[in-house]
């Protein structure tokens, strides 16, 4: 995490609640321990984008299967981060995470729609029976 800024913040949590602390100007800027955890959360879904995006970025010429299957997974972590969410999360945050959801949905659909997409598929399912 410590690549991100909120990643370490994070990994000085201590450190930076204690300054915090001992600086009256500071205090009402203080997190509460939920906003930590909100941060935590935040920082662990976003790790999963990095990870796409270095899945994605490995090869030099990405192949169209490995982008869906990239997908698929984000879409599954963001269905699951929506599910686990608590019933007290702002609606805004709700609504951010299911429009994410919904345009992965999107390229789904645009994938369905290509000739190229039905013709690497094919051409898969006929170099796999030789």
């Amino acid at each position: 995490m410590a690549n991100q800024p909120v990643g370490r913040a994070l990994d000085y949590r201590k450190a930076i609640s204690g300054y915090v602390a001992e600086n009256d100007d500071l205090t009402q800027y203080a997190l509460t321990p939920t906003e930590w955890a909100a941060l935590k959360q935040v920082c662990d879904w976003l790790e999963a984008y990095r990870e796409a995006t270095t899945q994605m970025s490995t090869t030099k010429q990405p192949m169209l299967s490995t982008t869906h299957a990239v997908f698929r997974w984000l879409q599954d972590h963001l269905k699951k981060i929506i599910k686990n969410l608590p019933t007290t999360s702002d609606n805004a945050l709700r609504e951010g995470l299911t429009q994410a959801h919904l345009k992965l949905s999107d390229y789904y659909t645009k994938f369905d729609e290509s000739r190229y997409y039905s013709w690497a598929t094919r051409l898969s399912l006929s170099l796999s029976r030789i």
